[in-house]
């Protein structure tokens, strides 16, 4: 895979930032909207490349904030409702939730690391 692209990556931590203090989340695709569209859509190519640059911002939003919470738990399929299959890849790798099919268990960390981007960037 490519090197991140840091002004994408920080500008996707600002758009989530948002959502997060709004209460609200988005879709894959109306993040790459948000971005202006830096990843052609649709094309076979589109989860992947969407999905590694969530995972980026991950990473990032770790870095810069020191919090724990996976912020790109905002983002989510518009079919499932939930983040794609790399997201739960990347929260077993970080050891915060176990490679699981239970859809239940799933629901539950999104949820729970849904409601700690809210609580961090909600204005007071």
């Amino acid at each position: 895979m490519p090197e991140p692209d840091p002004q994408l990556v920080e500008a996707g931590l600002e758009v989530l930032k948002q959502y997060a203090a709004r209460g609200d989340t988005l879709t894959y695709g109306e993040l790459n909207k948000e971005l202006g569209s830096p990843i052609a859509s649709p094309s076979a190519g589109f989860p992947g490349r969407i999905g590694k640059l969530c995972d980026d911002i991950n990473k990032h939003h770790e870095a810069v904030t020191g919090e724990r919470f996976m912020i790109s738990a905002l983002v989510h399929g518009a079919d499932s409702g939930l983040p794609g299959p790399g997201f739960f890849a990347l929260a077993a790798d970080l050891r915060r939730l176990p490679l699981t099919d239970d859809l239940g268990a799933k629901r539950t960390f999104v949820e729970w690391e849904c409601e700690s981007a809210f609580a961090a960037y909600r204005s007071a």
